[in-house]
């Protein structure tokens, strides 16, 4: 893909590297424009050695070849402005192209996207937000700003840009406003509020999903009990035990349940405060009492659902995946062998099962299996 960076004058320009970065490592073509204002903060050097190519700039611009801002244009197959200043986006939204940003701007017809960065009084001026209202941007962060307020205004963090880039030029018509809600992590079953029973989940799987769903245009919800360095347009729920995950897939009421959070099986009775060693003697014996089984206990509900499973036994695990499958009323399962990938894998390798076909997801990193899964489960 050709990604093209047009980077204005802001401090934030130091996120911009990160930015970079993610997508050379995704294996992208990236390209840069800087405005003059831009150099004083960072030379082109800096870009040219992550990008391996040459920056446009005043002073680069050359019609004898392809350094010329309709060429740039033309090339991109998204314009990324990040940071974009106060002075940009409202030229931007007025039009205006006295730089060779904001002309490379007029002049493409790839989606352009928007990073803001500016002083929260600038920010918020009614002039910048009706420019930030009708240009396609992401929102800023709030926070402490380099000039020492305390406010809205920060550029988005790189991997909430990067995303959002993914999404602009990935999304489907199918997935526009479809509801996901995504389950990741283990569930924590309390024996006391200072001991608790779990699993070895890491949530990774299901964090991979919820993005490849939210780069393919669905509005995603991830309920997890672990914490995800995600971008604020996927929403997040932090839960702890079975019953919360319940509640909050029943608050949700989605249209596609994508179940990967690891639900403990069996839980302690609960005590208040802390137990103490003093009380128990040599021996703690814990009684356990099975623990309500989530997808088979709204298998009634009408939206699709979507489990997962993960066994050791590779002779047996797709027969115990399709018993689970009907038990449960799942519209699909997804198996993958713990001998292959153990918990906390950035890998994975699954078998996505419907009653009436199995197809294998091949060994690959859980982001781009998380994708090919978005695809098979549009196929429901």
């Amino acid at each position: 893909m050709n990604i093209l960076i047009g980077v204005t004058g802001s401090i934030a320009i130091y996120k911009t590297c990160e930015l970079i970065r993610l997508f050379i490592k995704r294996g992208d073509n990236v390209k840069v424009v800087m405005t003059k204002a831009a150099t004083k903060f960072i030379t082109p050097l800096t870009f040219e050695t992550l990008t391996r190519n040459r920056v446009l700039t005043e002073e680069s611009e050359n019609w004898s070849s392809d350094m010329n801002h309709i060429d740039f244009a033309k090339w991109a197959d998204i314009y990324i402005i990040a940071p974009a200043t106060a002075n940009t986006l409202n030229k931007a939204y007025m039009g205006i192209a006295d730089n060779l940003l904001l002309q490379t701007y007029l002049a493409t017809k790839a989606p352009t996207l928007f990073a803001p960065s500016a002083n929260t009084n600038m920010y918020k001026h009614p002039t910048t937000q009706k420019a930030i209202k009708n240009l396609n941007c992401i929102e800023a962060n709030s926070g402490l700003l380099a000039c020492g307020d305390e406010g809205i205004g920060k550029m988005a963090e790189p991997e909430e840009i990067f995303l959002r880039a993914l999404r602009e030029i990935n999304k489907e018509e199918f997935w526009k406003n479809k509801k996901i809600v995504v389950t990741a992590g283990g569930s924590i079953e309390k024996i006391d509020d200072v001991r608790f029973i779990s699993n070895f989940s890491s949530g990774k799987m299901g964090e991979a999903v919820a993005k490849a769903f939210y780069i393919k245009g669905a509005e995603v919800t991830l309920i997890s009990s672990k914490i995800h360095n995600l971008t604020k347009e996927i929403k997040q729920i932090k839960v702890e035990n079975a019953k919360n995950y319940l509640e909050e897939i029943l608050n949700e009421n989605p249209d596609y349940l994508i179940m990967a959070a690891a639900i403990v099986d069996y839980i302690p009775e609960y005590k208040i405060g802390k137990l103490k060693k003093e009380n128990i003697g040599d021996e703690f014996i814990l009684k356990l009492a099975k623990n309500i089984d989530i997808l088979e206990s709204i298998k009634d509900k009408k939206f699709k659902k979507i489990g997962f499973k993960a066994e050791f036994d590779e002779k047996n695990a797709v027969n115990f995946a399709k018993n689970a499958l009907n038990k449960k009323g799942l519209d699909a399962i997804c198996l993958n062998l713990l001998s292959k990938n153990n918990f906390g894998s950035d890998e994975n390798e699954i078998i996505f099962i419907t009653k009436d076909k199995k197809i294998l997801l091949s060994q690959n990193t859980k982001e781009n299996i998380a994708l090919k899964l978005v695809d098979a489960i549009k196929s429901l």
